[in-house]
């Protein structure tokens, strides 16, 4: 690069001065000062008019001014004047003064610029700037090496007469092959027509871009982004058409995950609207008869039938606010892989029985003009199984309240039987159905056939979600059949694992295991800090006649133990304060090894039942804790009589 630097004295071989500079400035200011001493010297020697001789000679101007005072008077006003107009001349001439000095910068500075123009234009010669470089010939071959993208030329005859390296190692043919047949050999079969599709664009439009497919020399498909012009010469004379590609096939890859992800966003969020907006209805609705009721309740003269209609209420309501907990609970713990499935003896018809019974109450609650049927398939076999009967219990459930929910009118059908050695149920209905283009999408969470305000029907959209993954995880697959208007089918399949003899079980019912209960020997300690739960826990044992003591920390408990050995077993709960209920058991097994301790508890997950009982706890109840199961459990460790 050339650098002028050019003086102003060199251009023009002398001080360049414009008009009105520094210079003359000064010498105006100087003039200035020399009119201010004439006026100075002037006002101090001005003659004044002579004074009279003597007093009588005193001459008076309109009775009041003297010949002295119309002097001063006449003095001061000329100094005055003057002086005004040495301002007033002054001001202009300074004004002038600053235009001119503009005027000359601006003159001087466009003198500057010319000149270096001119210097610049007689010393610098074509070619200069890359004297030190290659030829232009070989800079323009340079160039087309080093850049990643292919560039290639054909004639219009289709003959390759030039191609970058770029072109080869893109598209993998060698450079000893014919190109432009390995090229069309190597497209996909989708862009097969690339050839004549481009060819009509050159003659059409002169230009064509597209992305195709094509093998490289590896086996796998690359895409490139290709653009072709037609070339003419100066003449304008079509010689051939150049083509530009770019390999963008990880470009390709990372737009289409990224779309991928977007939509998977957009999908999660309108989801998580959904959910939100469902679960708030969900809850909100059970919690109001609850709630509403129970306020009820506090009124004066009820009579006891309108108290245990109002406590029916209160007990449904909280039954479907307690499943819809449990049901996201058990989703979230199936999602993280934290439930197992344990495997128990369990009998078969025991189990379907209890499902029909729950269905009847649902049914009849609805008041629904359904018809409820069990088709046994499997009574020749053996009824006792091995099976997680919770989960399975739950399974069946889910999907005879959707049944229920779904039917208006008609019919519900629950089957059983063993086929292939898998136990087959199937839940069939007259219900509304379901769309064929919703079937594939009717097991994801959270997802219902009408959703938002709209939706005729309630539920949060994870039972069929819940009954898919524990039927997996049990080694079966679950399958639906449905026609709009006129029914829905769902069936799933469990290995059938038999167990113990082909007797059946002689069940004892509930009823009868709570009426012959005799506790009055026995005493039971219950640890609780929150004193709601000690009154509900003493309310449903006062009924075994069973002795209970109650404490309100684990350090009141341990005092408790060692005072009265006579307590046959502990109901501790595990979050309190102070010490807690892992600290509190292992401190009471210091005391009495042998005493048994039923834990209660709100946390939910399988580690948390396994800490429990790896610190020494018996057996461990799940809050809210029912009186049946309580006394169940509380049956085990208290020996009758």
């Amino acid at each position: 690069m050339y650098h002028v630097l050019i003086n102003n004295s060199r251009l023009s071989g002398k001080t360049m001065s414009a008009p009105g500079s520094f210079s003359g400035l000064r010498i105006n200011i100087k003039l200035y000062h020399v009119l201010m001493m004439i006026l100075f010297l002037f006002l101090t020697c001005a003659p004044v008019f002579p004074a009279p001789s003597s007093e009588n000679e005193s001459v008076f101007i309109a009775g009041e001014l003297t010949i002295s005072e119309i002097n001063i008077f006449l003095i001061t006003s000329g100094a005055v004047a003057v002086l005004i107009l040495l301002i007033t001349f002054f001001y202009f001439r300074i004004s002038r003064l600053r235009s001119e000095l503009r005027d000359g910068v601006k003159t001087s500075s466009d003198k500057i610029t010319e000149s270096a123009v001119t210097v610049t234009e007689s010393q610098l010669k074509p070619g200069d700037i890359v004297k030190d470089g290659p030829k232009a010939e070989d800079l323009s071959g340079l160039l087309l090496k080093s850049i990643d993208q292919g560039i290639c030329y054909f004639d219009t005859a289709d003959n390759l007469k030039y191609a970058n390296d770029a072109v080869y190692s893109l598209t993998g043919i060698e450079k000893s092959s014919d190109f432009r047949k390995e090229f069309i050999a190597g497209l996909h079969p989708e862009h097969n027509d690339y050839p004549s599709r481009r060819d009509e664009s050159l003659a059409r439009e002169g230009s064509f871009s597209s992305d195709i497919s094509l093998r490289h020399r590896d086996g796998n498909y690359i895409i490139l982004s290709t653009r072709s012009s037609l070339v003419k010469n100066s003449e304008g004379k079509e010689i051939g058409y150049m083509t530009v590609m770019q390999d963008i096939t990880n470009l390709k890859k990372d737009m289409e995950e990224m779309a991928r992800h977007n939509l998977e966003s957009e999908a999660g969020n309108r989801l998580k609207a959904g959910f939100l907006a469902n679960i708030s209805h969900e809850i909100r609705t059970p919690l109001n008869s609850v709630v509403g009721f129970a306020n009820l309740l506090l009124e004066d003269n009820l009579t006891r039938e309108t108290k245990e209609e109002y406590v029916e209420h209160i007990n449904y309501n909280s039954e479907k606010l307690l499943q819809i907990i449990g049901d996201i609970i058990d989703l979230s713990r199936l999602s993280s892989s934290q439930i197992e499935i344990t495997y128990e003896e369990a009998s078969l018809s025991a189990l379907i029985r209890d499902v029909m019974e729950e269905t009847k109450v649902i049914i009849k609650r609805t008041d629904k003009p359904v018809i409820l049927t069990v088709n046994n398939k499997a009574s020749s076999v053996n009824d006792l199984i091995f099976t997680d009967k919770i989960w399975l219990k739950r399974v069946l459930s889910h999907l005879m309240d959707n049944a229920v929910k779904f039917t208006l009118d008609g019919s519900i059908e629950l089957m059983y039987s063993i086929e292939n050695n898998d136990i087959v149920f199937t839940v069939k209905d007259t219900g509304i159905g379901i769309n064929k283009e919703n079937l594939a999408s009717i097991f994801n969470e959270f997802s219902q056939e009408v959703g938002g305000h709209h939706r005729p029907f309630e539920g949060l959209g994870v039972g069929l979600t819940l009954a898919k993954e524990v039927v997996e995880r049990m080694g079966g697959r679950i399958f639906v059949r449905s026609e709009k208007g006129i029914g829905s089918e769902f069936s799933f399949n469990i290995p059938y694992r038999p167990a113990g003899t082909k007797l059946k079980r002689a069940l004892i019912p509930e009823d009868q295991l709570l009426s012959n209960l005799d506790w009055r020997k026995h005493r039971c300690l219950l640890v609780d800090d929150n004193k709601d739960v000690l009154i509900y826990l003493n309310r449903i044992l006062v009924d075994t006649g069973i002795t209970i003591l109650t404490a309100r920390s684990g350090v009141e408990a341990l005092d408790h133990i060692r005072n009265d050995e006579q307590i046959d077993v502990v109901i501790l709960d595990m979050q309190m304060p102070e010490m807690n209920g892992i600290e509190a058991t292992k401190e009471i097994k210091k005391i009495r090894s042998d005493l048994p301790i039923i834990a209660q508890t709100a946390f939910v997950f399988e580690n948390d039942t396994d800490i429990i009982l790896e610190a020494g706890c018996d057996a461990c109840l799940i809050k809210p804790i029912r009186r049946e199961h309580l006394i169940t459990v509380m049956s085990s460790f208290i020996k009758p009589g």
